[in-house]
């Protein structure tokens, strides 16, 4: 059994036009359940080394919007530290052996494409299905979604998954099978779950090099930082990656 730990980047709603959120991304990590007992405790150690005086409360996590903007918990800290904590904090894929999948799309050619396109996060959400599919049914094993809780999409997210279990998924020409995915998605708040909370930092490296690439961020010692954590931490790691441009 392997569980998909599911976070977003760029959810800007029906707004396709956003220049600043062109992608629509959603990043999986994918981990075997006798690993995530490691993943949780890899956290909570990194909690007790980086906020020692902050770990233990109830609502601390960590949040890689807020690391990279010196915000919330680190609101004080220099960029040389708060790099540090992404780092360690993104080890965590390694030492659980997590498969990383990110799937998106580009929201202004949706728009382009089609006069009533769907919302985005279900096209993403989607491809994200497949390409999960894909891996658990390369694995021979079952995988349960996990996602960080967004109330304003999860009613049709589950809805969604259970039309694809049934049917199959319905976008392009081929459909997907969908049987090695079990239950329904589970909706989880992000700080009271470790491995939600790694899949957030790697969902905003991850974002963040879509921007870097399309040059679209200035570049500089933050860019350059985001791509080593990149090179260094996910890219290894990566089983898909993928984004469609329609």
């Amino acid at each position: 059994m392997r569980f998909a730990y599911m976070d977003e980047a760029g959810n800007t709603g029906r707004r396709y036009d956003d220049p600043d959120q062109p992608i629509h991304l959603i990043l999986s990590l994918v981990v075997d359940e006798t690993k995530i007992p490691g993943l949780h405790q890899h956290v909570r150690d990194a909690g007790r080394r980086h906020f020692p005086n902050h770990c233990d409360e109830p609502n601390f996590e960590f949040h890689g919007q807020h690391l990279y903007g010196q915000r919330g918990y680190s609101r004080t800290m220099e960029p040389a530290k708060r790099i540090e904590i992404f780092d360690d904090l993104l080890s965590g894929i390694e030492t659980a052996e997590a498969d990383v999948i990110v799937r998106g799309v580009d929201k202004a050619g949706l728009a382009r494409r089609y006069a009533n396109p769907y919302h985005p996060h279900d096209v993403a959400l989607m491809y994200t299905i497949e390409s999960i599919e894909r891996l658990a049914r390369t694995e021979d094993c079952q995988v349960l979604l996990v996602a960080d809780e967004a109330k304003e999409i999860e009613d049709s997210a589950r809805r969604d998954l259970a039309s694809y279990q049934e049917l199959g998924t319905a976008w392009g020409i081929y459909k997907e099978r969908i049987d090695h995915i079990v239950d329904t998605i589970h909706f989880v708040a992000s700080h009271q779950n470790g491995a939600i909370q790694v899949a957030d930092c790697a969902t905003f490296v991850a974002s963040r090099m879509r921007k870097i690439e399309a040059g679209t961020v200035q570049s500089g010692p933050a860019s350059k930082a985001i791509e080593d954590l990149w090179e260094r931490r996910i890219e290894p790691f990566i089983h898909t990656d993928a984004v469609w441009y329609p």
